[in-house]
């Protein structure tokens, strides 16, 4: 059974009017016939219309065991030295390559979604995000435009790190877990971002060379220097951050080791 994928100029979406995707079967149109929006994330059977999203639970016991099999032999678009890893195989060099992973490879290595996705330094939520000026009429965050793209500017387009590390960084609100050292940036109004002030570097409690994941419970926020005093073997520093791992290992230790 073969289908092909294809646009005709007269398919369009029924919901937001936008082109959709077709999906026949070569053979007989006795068999299931789809359109796609990727627009609005419409999905249609023809002959019963638009089909029902997050169904999923109403699948028997044995059937999700039976789709959870299947969606696996979806292949990755990159191949990874074990489950959760960051060392990911490079097929040119045939060498394995350190990599954060990306948010959708750590939902599928550890099968569950990092938060910590936005965060506000704001004590008074009255007050712009950017220039700490007074917001009016129905703002919330920026008391103009041009505050909001200077912020999104220095937290995102410019921010200069991955975004696993952003959000443990904003996990940890950007500051040192061992010396409690400001590693945000200030900003000309003297404004605190969830931006790094290239002094911050994230930590793994168990080496990604003795086989530590990216999860989050690995991941520690430090600053350069803690980082190369904990590997330089500084006796205090080395003692504060085995003692938080510790901690952790007695909670999480499924989750900071990779699988095969």
């Amino acid at each position: 059974m073969n289908y092909h994928r294809f646009k005709l100029p007269e398919a369009y979406c029924p919901k937001c009017s936008r082109k959709v995707e077709l999906l026949f079967s070569e053979e007989t149109s006795a068999l299931p016939q789809f359109y796609i929006c990727f627009k609005c994330k419409t999905i249609g059977q023809f002959g019963l219309g638009e089909l029902s999203a997050n169904e999923f639970p109403a699948f028997s016991t044995e059937r999700k065991k039976e789709i959870k099999e299947i969606i696996e032999e979806i292949p990755d678009k990159y191949k990874y030295k074990a489950q959760g890893s960051q060392l990911r195989l490079e097929e040119k060099s045939d060498t394995y390559t350190r990599r954060w992973l990306s948010l959708y490879e750590y939902e599928k290595a550890f099968g569950e979604e990092l938060g910590f996705e936005t965060i506000d330094f704001r004590e008074d939520k009255r007050l712009c995000k950017w220039c700490n000026q007074p917001l009016e009429g129905r703002r919330r965050s920026f008391c103009s435009d041009r505050c909001s793209r200077n912020y999104g500017k220095a937290t995102f387009f410019k921010r200069g790190i991955s975004t696993l590390p952003y959000r443990i960084a904003s996990r940890d609100r950007f500051y040192c877990r061992i010396t409690g050292e400001d590693l945000a940036i200030t900003n000309r109004f003297g404004v605190r971002i969830p931006a790094s002030n290239q002094q911050l570097e994230i930590h793994h409690l168990i080496f990604v060379s003795n086989g530590g994941s990216d999860h989050e419970t690995n991941l520690l926020t430090v600053s350069k220097q803690v980082h190369k005093e904990y590997h330089k073997g500084e006796i205090n520093t080395v003692q504060a951050v085995e003692k938080i791992k510790a901690e952790q290992l007695l909670r999480h230790s499924d989750k900071m080791y990779t699988k095969k």
